[in-house]
């Protein structure tokens, strides 16, 4: 089963499967929402993998402008055997994109969505068009998946896009899951959830590491799996926050789980072993 609601008795259990966002496969649709400093060189070839395997695709405003000139370049260098995408989608007040590259994805048959409203930041504004094009198109989507980011040491920037995953719940059903360099987070609604660490992230020491934050009011969590695990204990800021933490599970990989009185922010290092990268890639590659 994909991320989703599974029934265990009378009670719902929510199960995320970590894997399917750095490594997807084919047959798991998402979409992606790449925003502005999301894309570097850095990421560029992990970017253009979650990107062609992505059913919906959008660029927020500046993002486009490293999209057309890293997406295009890395293709073009790896001989990649799936053409490069174009966006579905290019949101935002349009204050950092090129006007010239604006006009040419218009042309291109690219939807442009103006999102002028400044009570809003552009990320919030592009899952309200991502959440309206899945309506729209009547397709299911596994995840939304939002690249952020990698050239980025604006703290401020990471507070706004912790505020908008905690607006999301309003805006959409689906889940909307940050990456965020070597990082990747989401936030945990009240109740149960089933995290499925895989083997690879257990052994290596840069990636399997993980934490739970409570922003903006208390929650008391318990979990299972963790080698700091929590017993019905109260998070809060100026209490107890669970960060630093690490995995209690078999080399193999296995669940984490946790039961919450309200939402938290879940946090874990995802980078995964090149080999499993570059067999994942050859499969999306010959998918297409």
């Amino acid at each position: 089963m994909e991320n989703g609601i599974e029934k265990k008795g009378s009670e719902t259990e929510v199960l995320w499967q970590p894997e399917n966002y750095y490594c997807p496969r084919p047959e798991v649709p998402s979409a992606v929402i790449l925003l502005n400093n999301g894309i570097s060189e850095s990421n560029v070839k992990n970017v253009l993998q979650w990107w062609c395997n992505a059913s919906i695709r959008i660029c927020v405003d500046g993002a486009t402008n490293h999209f057309h000139h890293l997406m295009w370049q890395q293709q073009g260098a790896t001989a990649c055997h799936c053409p490069c995408p174009l966006p579905d989608v290019i949101s935002g007040d349009f204050d950092s994109i090129q006007p010239d590259l604006l006009k040419l994805y218009s042309a291109e048959g690219v939807t442009i969505v103006p999102t002028p409203d400044q009570d809003e930041t552009d990320f919030t504004k592009a899952v309200r068009v991502a959440a309206g094009l899945i309506r729209e198109r009547q397709t299911s989507v596994n995840h939304i998946l939002v690249v952020a980011g990698s050239n980025n040491n604006r703290f401020d920037h990471v507070l706004a896009i912790v505020a908008t995953l905690y607006k999301a719940y309003q805006i959409t059903s689906t889940p909307v899951v940050v990456v965020w360099g070597g990082s990747l987070f989401w936030v945990l609604g009240a109740g149960q959830h089933r995290i499925q660490v895989p083997a690879e992230l257990c052994r290596n020491p840069s990636s399997s590491w993980c934490g739970l934050v409570p922003v903006g009011q208390a929650a008391t969590a318990t979990t299972t799996g963790l080698k700091w695990n929590l017993d019905h204990q109260t998070l809060a800021f100026g209490q107890l926050v669970s960060t630093s933490n690490t995995y209690q599970l078999p080399p193999g990989g296995g669940d984490v789980t946790v039961t919450t009185s309200g939402p938290l922010l879940w946090t874990m290092g995802w980078m995964a072993e090149p080999g499993l990268f570059k067999r994942k890639y050859s499969e999306l590659q010959n998918g297409f």
